[in-house]
């Protein structure tokens, strides 16, 4: 009985066993680095836009995924290990020669477009406070008057400029951008940008309908700027720029091209600072 009994265990184990499937794998070189250097640690960037690489003299050197040498950063001999941390800006530079663990803040420029993007403030202005936003986001929508304090202390040096990024999480995210660019098209552009995040918990086609109405825009030119196929490409360049800006959500504040983490009136505050003495020297 006690054997019959193992029997069936055993047919009932083989039965659930999973047992390894033989996958074919099809590999191919994907791009080589001409380093010129032997590496000592090498690592992806969570963005899987830069590639960071120790190599044997002390240095810390950062390439685009073009192969192209960006950036170079001198570490010191001692650190013989690097590590990506849970947020891009921040490395974890390690040594067993000396036992320590140093973390670097890495604060990455980018070259963001703001031709023909909505701006409020002087056109020469030398300081830009970029702002990706959504208009169905509550905190894109807390942070418009954030921006204007800021802008509204340094009146002369900083402008603040809009950029698209909607969200495919927000039902009707793009519907109000693309009314907003045609809102633009009529001059209206920041009272409806206004009227938008005045009533980003109720924005469906109906508002945004009610919303044009009480700024008088006509009908007819607003509803063939929407329909037109550059509204839309106008969105997609500004998310585009956006995504290689390593904006993943909004909203993402840039000052001259910095990111600003947490986008709140002290950091905003002190990155325009930053970028005014950068300025003067």
């Amino acid at each position: 009985m006690m054997t019959r009994i193992k029997t069936v265990l055993l047919m009932i184990t083989l039965m659930f066993c999973a047992w390894p499937v033989q996958a074919e794998i099809d590999s191919k070189l994907f791009k080589e680095f001409k380093l010129g250097y032997s590496p000592l640690d090498i690592e992806l960037s969570l963005s899987g836009q830069r590639v960071f690489v120790l190599d044997d003299q002390g240095h810390l050197r950062i390439y685009n995924m073009a192969g192209d040498l960006t950036d170079t950063i001198t570490v010191g001999k001692h650190v013989d290990k690097i590590k990506v941390s849970s947020r891009d800006d921040l490395l974890f530079l390690s040594s067993r020669d000396t036992k320590t663990l140093q973390i670097l803040s890495l604060t990455y420029t980018h070259n963001i477009d703001i031709s023909g993007s909505p701006y409020q403030g002087p056109s020469n202005a030398p300081v830009a406070v970029v702002v990706f936003s959504d208009f169905q986001c509550p905190y894109c929508a807390k942070i418009r008057a954030i921006i204007d304090q800021v802008r509204g202390h340094y009146a002369k040096e900083v402008k603040s400029v809009f950029k698209h990024f909607p969200l495919p999480s927000h039902k009707f995210a793009l519907h109000a951008a693309k009314a907003s660019i045609a809102a633009d098209a009529q001059g209206k552009f920041w009272q409806f940008h206004d009227q938008l995040f005045e009533n980003y918990s109720q924005i469906d086609e109906k508002k945004i309908e009610e919303i044009r109405t009480a700024l008088n825009l006509d009908k007819t030119k607003f509803e063939k700027v929407m329909e037109a196929p550059q509204t839309l490409e106008k969105i997609t360049k500004d998310r585009q720029e956006g995504e290689q800006a390593e904006v993943r959500g909004t909203p993402t504040v840039f000052v001259n091209g910095r990111m600003v983490r947490p986008a709140n009136y002290e950091n905003i505050k002190e990155a325009v600072e930053a970028a005014l003495k950068g300025l003067k020297k």
